[in-house]
Formats: structure tokens, sequence, C-alpha cells
């Protein structure tokens, strides 16, 4: 076989293209099933504790509250709950507002959520405010010791 013939088979064979139409739909389609799977697990992860961020946002307007529940590997089950107030909880001088708040939060989780399944109760209060410190307080219950306030 000679260099013209094996120039000739390559160049007859023609080169295989995907329309521009097919790229672009293919595209839109991945789109979807992306967006949807991102919307399905946002779903599924936070459908457990709806009725108590419904609960906590009514009770906390601009609160924007946020709740998970989980475990890391060797921790306690624990239900974390953080949530913006408009007072800055780290300070002393608002050390009545933060139990206030925080007492409040615990009387809405026992209400609004099974608290049976978790070990720990962590309730993160936050201020936040552009260019400035974040001034934050952590206070954490053992679900065990709380007062059994479950509706009945």
């Amino acid at each position: 076989m000679s260099s013209s013939e094996t120039d000739k088979t390559q160049s007859d064979a023609a080169p295989h293209t995907i329309s521009g139409r097919l790229v672009v739909m293919s595209m839109f389609i991945l789109g979807v099933i992306g967006g949807t799977i991102c919307v399905t697990y946002a779903i599924w992860h936070n459908a457990p504790f709806i009725e108590l961020k419904k609960a906590l946002a009514a009770e906390f307007p601009k609160s924007v509250p946020q709740i998970e529940g989980g475990q890391h590997k060797g921790s306690p089950m624990t239900l974390r709950i953080v949530m913006k107030v408009d007072f800055h909880p780290g300070e002393e001088a608002n050390a009545a507002l933060a139990e206030v708040a925080t007492k409040r939060i615990v009387e809405l989780a026992q209400q609004h959520q099974d608290l049976s399944p978790y070990e720990i109760l962590r309730i993160h209060l936050v201020k936040q405010r552009p260019q400035d410190i974040t001034s934050r307080k952590t206070i954490e219950f053992r679900v065990a010791d709380l007062p059994d306030k479950s509706p009945k």
C-alpha cells in the first residue's frame, strides 16, 4: 500500500460531527436533570424540620432559622438550630435577651419536633452586621435533661 492510498482512505472517511441543535438540547436536558436533583435533595434534607422552621420564623421574624439534624462519626445525634437575632448575644448586657430567646426556641422545638432521636440540642444565636465582628452565642442542652413539654 502506497502513501497516496493511505492518504486517500483517510480523507474519504467523513469526520464525525454532532449538530449544534443536539448539543444545545443535551445541555438543556442535563440542566433540567441537575436542577431537579438539587431541588429534590433540598426538599428531602429539610423536610423533617419544616414545621419547626415555620414556627421559629413566625415567632422570630427575620431570624432566618437554619435547622440540621444528624451525627458526625463518633459524636452524639445533634439537632442544631442557627438563628439570626437583632441583639449581640455574646455581650453580657444582652444575656437576659439571649436567655429568653433560647427558652422560647427550646419550647418551640419541643412542640414542633420529635426530639427523641437526638441526644443534644444545640442553639446558635448570631448577630452579624456588615463590616462588623460577628457576635454569637452557642447554648447546648442534653435532650434527656429538658423538661417534658412534648405535645400529647
